[in-house]
């Protein structure tokens, strides 16, 4: 999958060597070393290459979602094992009553977006490799494939987000103008939202939450539900 979206022109590692067919037993690749130099020192030191990375990453997302999966050898489908993604954590926070009656409604809307057919692709993890100059390698494509619209892009919010408190809104803002260059739609303004709160939501029930994480969960779908401009949700 890798050397499909290199020769596309997506910015992922590449292969020195690989041991080929995925048929062959275990599948390994070596990749290039490359340079990195963390998110939130890259905002400190030179906001403008951090403001270059988060518009060309938004334009990159964008791209990422108009690909047909069935096009890229080798990509595994999100939707392989249906029980399994993601289902058991939202079904769990239905379960729980210590949610708030909203935090359950959003799960059970999730798990209808889940349901649908993705018409995208995805599957990056949000990590990357980083330059000095802004420039980067996406990384940490565990699974990849057919993906809902949103999914992809909520997920690189995230990571902007946590190059630092003052730097978030502004990357954020950037990340948009390159993933919706003329505005962001309703439609997809109202998936960026279900997608980011899917984040919340999912990745506090990979264990049983805490009270004191259920609040700080809470509290941060209240933001996504109260502003329409995702700059403000993080």
């Amino acid at each position: 999958m890798l050397p499909a979206l290199r020769a596309r022109g997506f910015p992922v590692l590449e292969f020195e060597h690989s041991n080929g067919d995925p048929g062959a037993g275990t599948v390994f690749h070596v990749t290039r070393e490359a340079e990195h130099v963390p998110g939130a020192d890259l905002a400190t030191n030179d906001p403008a290459a951090a403001s270059r990375l988060a518009t060309r990453l938004g334009q990159i997302v964008r791209r990422l979602e108009g690909i047909d999966a069935d096009a890229i050898p080798g990509s595994a489908r999100w939707n392989r094992e249906p029980s399994q993604w993601w289902r058991p954590q939202h079904r769990a926070l239905i379960a729980d009553r210590r949610w708030p009656a909203g935090a359950r409604q959003w799960a059970g809307r999730i798990l209808e977006r889940l349901d649908s057919p993705p018409t995208g692709f995805g599957g990056w993890y949000g990590e990357m490799l980083i330059k000095s100059d802004g420039s980067f390698a996406m990384i940490d494509w565990t699974t990849a494939g057919a993906s809902w619209i949103g999914e992809q892009a909520a997920g690189g919010m995230e990571v902007l987000a946590g190059f630092g408190e003052d730097h978030k809104v502004d990357l954020v803002r950037h990340f948009l103008r390159g993933y919706a260059p003329d505005g962001l739609e309703p439609a997809k303004l109202e998936e960026l939202r279900l997608w980011s709160v899917h984040g919340i939501l999912g990745w506090a029930m990979l264990h049983p939450a805490t009270p004191d994480e259920i609040r700080v969960a809470t509290n941060s779908v209240h933001r996504r539900e109260s502003s329409d401009d995702p700059a403000e949700w993080f």
